[in-house]
This record gives structure tokens, C-alpha cells and sequence, in this order.
């Protein structure tokens, strides 16, 4: 009987263990199927990225071997349930102790904090020399250049332990001193850190919050010596109180929290200027497009996102008009720069295909703000074309 038993336990387990395999091969086979189906994405929300979608075979690519090369990034990019294996690795992460995913670190009091950016030297160089080449050509207009920390360097307080990232203070250190003397640096670093403890920063997603941008704008007031007078007293109102950030979408951290978002008016109506808005598709009259709230990312309300040029017309009594050459950061800073200027020319070289001569002669500007956050600058790869003089080709045409 003890034999029969067994020999019972033993087939049993045999049969446990075929069965075992059988659904593993036919799972391998399903997927391998499912591979076989042509669906593609061109973009990653979650990792806001372009994708590699699949390559054509030719000769050409194959002899090159980029053929190759474009399809195993293919294969990466497009890979079944790619964000489902993602989101599971994370979380396998998380419970044995790693605090980083796509460069994005999940610091205390859930903030989610992005890595501070290596500084490419020769990017920066080629910048800055184009900027004072710029300064050159329009030597008589006062010129202002401000850099917006990180949350990673003003929060490093909230990164977690053992976090190694980039020192941004002497990064931004290094590009101040080789800044040409006739642009005036603006130091944002001490009123933010100065603000460290408010919320300053958004703690899903890579921007500052309207409150960072309020805080630098009164830096901008006294550095570029506008006139403060002109200064409304200003207000906050919660325009939404579910926003979920990029660096969520990016890391897979935190996709279950929600933060607000603020804009702030003059508390005193006569005392903010009407505006004009023209993105080149037509003329408003607001800085907010609030369909942007119900989209995936809401920090688009302001500005309505990024475009290549606006121009922002205004009732304030004032001649004075502003060049601002920016990133995304400057888009919720915008309207408290509205009271002191006439006009706001606003350009975002990652989507001008122009260059700023043109600019500087027609809409007669009296002052320009170059204004990046850190990191998108040290990597910075269209500041120097937009920069380009449009001189030479004007005077051979």
C-alpha cells in the first residue's frame, strides 16, 4: 500500500510539473502570437519619448547594419504590454529597496524628484558664445539671463538616501562666470531656496508650481529694474485639485496621486492689463486654455503648451518690449510679466524654425530674458540656432 502510495505521489507531482509546463509553452506561444500582430505607438506618454517604430528593409541598411539596429529598438520600444512589464518591475523595485526608475527619484513626502542633468560643456559653450554674439549685434538692449534651479538641487532634502545626482549649484556656478559680462545674470537660486519649505515645486511633475514662478518673478522685477509700482497685489485660485504629473507617467511611481494646480489674477482687476494672445492660429485673450485640465498633462493650461512664437499685446502704459527666449518653465511666469511690458514676444526655440533678428527689428524690442530651467539647457541643442545671425543672408538676398 505504502508502495502504491508512492508510486501515486510521483505521478502526481510528474503530472503537476507537465502541467506546469504546457501552460508556460503555451503562454510563450500566445505571446510570440500576439507579437505577430502590427501595433504600433509613435509616442510614450509614459516616458514622453518618441518610439522606434518599425524599420524598412533595404539593402542600404542592411550592408550599414543601422537595420539591424533600428530593429532591436524596435523590438524594445514595441514590445508587448511593455508598460504592464514596466509598471511591475517598478514595484519589484520599490519592495527591495531602489528608489530611482527613468532617472526619477522617489524622495520623502512624495515628492518625486528628477535627477539632475550632466552638463554637456560643449552645448553650453556653443550657446553662450551665441549669446554674446547676439549681445554684440544689439549691444545697446539690455539683455538678462536666468537659469530655474531644479527641484532635485533646491529639495535635495527630500531625495532619498544614498541618491548620488549631479551638483547643480556649480554647474550653474560655472555658466555664470563664463556668461559674457554684457548679459546680467539673474540669480533665481536664492529666492527659491530661500522658499524651500512652501510649494514651490510640484511633487509629481518636472515643473515648478506657479508659486516657484511668483517668487522668481519678483527676482526678475528687481534684477532687470522694472518698474514695481506697477506690481498688482495677486491672488491664487485652485483651478484643479487632480493633477498627476510627468514624472509620475515616467516613472510609475505615485500614478495615484493628485496635486492642484493654482493660477493667480490681480485682486484689483484695474490693476492688471487686457491682453492679446496670438499663437498664429488666431487671437485670444487669456493665458490659460483650461481644455488642457481634462488632458494628460494639465501644467498645458498654461500658455496652452509650448509653441514657437507668441506674441502677447497689452493695455499696460508702458513703451517697453520683451524678448522672452524660453523653455516650458517660463509658460505659468508669463502673466506676472504682463503689468510691465507693452508687449511680450515669447519664442521656444525647441519649435521656432526662425531666427530672433527679424524679431529684434520688427517688433522694436527694448529688452530680452533668455529663462531655462537647469537641466533642459545643459542639453540644450536649439538656443544656438534661433540665436544665428539672419544679417548676412538679408544683405546677400
Amino acid at each position: 500500500m505504502r508502495q502504491k502510495r508512492q508510486k501515486d505521489n510521483r505521478s502526481l507531482r510528474i503530472y503537476r510539473r507537465k502541467t506546469v509546463a504546457l501552460l508556460f509553452f503555451a503562454l510563450l506561444v500566445f505571446i510570440s502570437l500576439l507579437e505577430l500582430i502590427p501595433v504600433e505607438r509613435n509616442f510614450s506618454e509614459k516616458e514622453n519619448r518618441s518610439l522606434q517604430t518599425r524599420p524598412r528593409l533595404t539593402l542600404q541598411s542592411v550592408a550599414s547594419g543601422t537595420y539591424m539596429e533600428q530593429y532591436e529598438a524596435f523590438r524594445s520600444d514595441q514590445f508587448l504590454g511593455r508598460n504592464l512589464w514596466g509598471s511591475l518591475k517598478t514595484q519589484m523595485d520599490l519592495l527591495t529597496g531602489k528608489r530611482e526608475s527613468n532617472g526619477v527619484y522617489k524622495g520623502k513626502d512624495q515628492y518625486l524628484l528628477e535627477k539632475i542633468a550632466r552638463a554637456d560643456q560643449k552645448k553650453i559653450e556653443e550657446d553662450l558664445g551665441a549669446m554674446e554674439e547676439f549681445k554684440v549685434r544689439y549691444e545697446k538692449i539690455p539683455m538678462y539671463f536666468a537659469l530655474v534651479p531644479n527641484a532635485a538641487n533646491i529639495l535635495e532634502d527630500k531625495l532619498p538616501r544614498f541618491a548620488v545626482t549631479e551638483d547643480q549649484r556649480e554647474i550653474f556656478g560655472s555658466i555664470s562666470r563664463k556668461l559674457w559680462e554684457g548679459i546680467t545674470w539673474v540669480d533665481l537660486s536664492k529666492p527659491l531656496g530661500s522658499h524651500s519649505t512652501e510649494e514651490i515645486y510640484y511633487r509629481t511633475d518636472s515643473h515648478w508650481t506657479t508659486l516657484g514662478a511668483y517668487y522668481a518673478s519678483r527676482q526678475l522685477v528687481e534684477t532687470m529694474g522694472l518698474d514695481a509700482e506697477k506690481t498688482p497685489e495677486w491672488e491664487k485660485h485652485v483651478v484643479t485639485n487632480i493633477f498627476t504629473g510627468d514624472l509620475s507617467l515616467k516613472s510609475g511611481y505615485q500614478s495615484g496621486y493628485q496635486e492642484s494646480i493654482y493660477i493667480y489674477t490681480a485682486k484689483k482687476e484695474k490693476d492688471m492689463p487686457q491682453i492679446v494672445v496670438d499663437y498664429g492660429e488666431g487671437k485670444i485673450s487669456t493665458l490659460y486654455d483650461r481644455t488642457k485640465l481634462k488632458e494628460r498633462d494639465a501644467y498645458d493650461l498654461f500658455m496652452g503648451g509650448s509653441h514657437g512664437l507668441t506674441d502677447i499685446r497689452t493695455t499696460a502704459d508702458t513703451t517697453e518690449r520683451l524678448l522672452l527666449v524660453k523653455d516650458s518653465y517660463a509658460n505659468c511666469l508669463i502673466p506676472f510679466l504682463i503689468p510691465y511690458y507693452r508687449e511680450i514676444v515669447v519664442v521656444d526655440p525647441e519649435y521656432y524654425e526662425g531666427n530672433l533678428d527679424e524679431i529684434m527689428d520688427e517688433k522694436k524690442i527694448s529688452s530680452v530674458l533668455f529663462l531655462y530651467n537647469g537641466n533642459t539647457f545643459v542639453q540644450d541643442d536649439k538656443l544656438n540656432g534661433v540665436l544665428q545671425s539672419g544679417k548676412a543672408e538679408q544683405i546677400s538676398e
